[in-house]
């Protein structure tokens, strides 16, 4: 008997049963207390550094990213969470661990704020790398789990509504949050910023419980989740899994795909709300407001694309990919128009229809996660798309903040920097639907329900 078979012993019944919007619903809030984090960081922080305290970019940028860099423990993470349960939870409790260091991270933030501010510039500097490196630490132990989850709460067929239903709610927080958080410090103060950070982490902590709280005994009681593999011999070594996902040419090229994707995808992340203070002189309050306003242009597509494309299976949603992908290159495309023009009046509407875009790229997106996974190594191949991801995300808001210094320096002028990171980014996602169209997704979903997908990954067992 091999692992495959007795892995794949799904119960469709039950796992149809188990599946309901409802529910997705509540393990989606988790990403409620995930936007309260990564506003504090993306949104609130990169601005106080490089608008009101003067740093340069680079980095402030180069830390942002510098999270992004571990993500490759999320394979480790992954890996463990398929075989190693810790006191019988595959994915809680690796879930719990990482945000808890989250958490841990937050405080110093201010902290490192305020040394900078006052002149203590290396204390403050190492306590924001320490901040950020914890951060990151938490983010990969804990996403490739809860990614499983969700893949674990509904069968294949229902399996992107699922993932869909989630991201709407990271889309929906990232909506609502930015303005509770311009609300609570409309200018840079640091006693406005402790109690912004404080907030932050109660509200986080609070959603991440409720998200998961019961979810992975009622998954186990009715047998969506696979068996837990019994022993350490039947356990894959880390290695032998991912030799096995990467000799798949399909995944190869998906792989590219997501790289590229994610890399222009967020290229304009640690710039964007500077952008908003150098070139038109805004407060913290109003472009802490730019996370705002292109989610809801997310907000408004994710509704309307998940309306048309609920009844496709993961495997049919690469044609909405690529038109969120070219929605999203002529989203960044119109922002550098409204950089070189130096024009205000064009910012926020760009800004939602680059939302709009985001939107549409997110639901078809993450339902190609879904398609290139197999049931019996969910959290290791998601595992690895996140690393992908998340490690080729950080390259870009590091490059992003790199090119606005470099292009500051040739051409002298704020708003030409600016407008040169929003058209290399463009270009890039443009040349990322090129890449998605060479990639098989369908064949390997095809061969996935045939058994033939994940065989390579999976030796005999006797």
């Amino acid at each position: 008997m091999t692992v495959q078979d007795a892995t794949l012993q799904e119960t469709p019944v039950s796992a149809r049963a188990s599946f309901s919007a409802l529910r997705s619903f509540k393990i989606g809030s988790f990403h409620i207390g995930s936007s309260m984090t990564d506003v504090l960081l993306s949104g609130v922080w990169n601005r106080v550094m490089i608008t009101d305290l003067g740093v340069v970019a680079w980095p402030v940028s180069l830390l942002l990213a510098a999270r992004y860099f571990l993500a490759p423990l999320a394979i480790w993470a992954g890996h463990e969470s398929d075989t190693h349960p810790i006191r019988g939870s595959r994915r809680t409790a690796y879930i719990w661990l990482g945000r808890l260091l989250m958490l841990l991270a937050l405080p110093l933030l201010p902290l490192s704020v305020g040394l900078i501010a006052e002149g203590d510039a290396r204390l403050g500097w190492l306590l924001a790398t320490a901040s950020l490196l914890l951060y990151g630490t938490g983010t990969s132990i804990s996403g490739a789990p809860f990614l499983a989850l969700v893949h674990d709460s509904a069968p294949y067929e229902r399996r992107g509504q699922a993932v869909s239903i989630v991201q709407f709610m990271l889309v929906v927080s990232f909506a609502f949050i930015p303005v509770i958080f311009a609300r609570i410090m409309p200018d840079y103060d640091q006693a406005l910023f402790w109690r912004l950070v404080i907030f932050g982490m109660v509200g986080a902590a609070f959603f991440w419980l409720v998200s998961v709280l019961g979810e992975e005994r009622r998954a186990r009681r009715i047998g969506t989740m696979p068996p837990i593999p019994v022993g350490e011999k039947q356990a894959l070594s880390l290695r032998t899994t991912l030799s096995g996902i990467w000799s798949d040419q399909r995944t190869r090229r998906y792989a590219v795909f997501l790289a590229v994707s994610a890399f222009f995808a967020f290229m304009q992340d640690a710039v964007l709300e500077p952008f908003g203070g150098d070139v038109f002189g805004l407060t913290v309050g109003e472009t802490t407001r730019f996370n705002a306003y292109w989610g809801v242009g997310v907000l408004l597509s994710m509704i309307v694309t998940y309306g048309l494309t609920r009844r496709r299976r993961p495997d049919q949603q690469v044609n909405t990919t690529a038109w969120g992908l070219l929605l999203l290159g002529l989203g960044v495309a119109l922002l550098s128009v409204a950089a070189l023009r130096e024009s205000l009046t064009m910012v926020v509407p760009v800004l939602v229809f680059f939302g709009i875009g985001f939107g549409v790229f997110t639901v078809g997106g993450v339902s190609l996660l879904m398609a290139v996974t197999t049931a019996e190594m969910a959290a290791s191949y998601l595992a690895l798309w996140s690393v992908i991801q998340l490690v080729s995300r950080g390259l870009g808001i590091a490059v992003g903040g790199v090119l606005r210094d470099l292009f500051n320096t040739l051409s002298g002028e704020i708003s030409v920097a600016y407008a040169a990171v929003f058209a290399v980014e463009a270009i890039g996602l443009f040349f990322a639907i090129w890449l998605l169209r060479r990639v098989d997704i369908r064949g390997f979903a095809e061969g996935r329900r045939s058994g033939v997908a994940s065989q390579p990954i999976v030796p005999t067992l006797d």
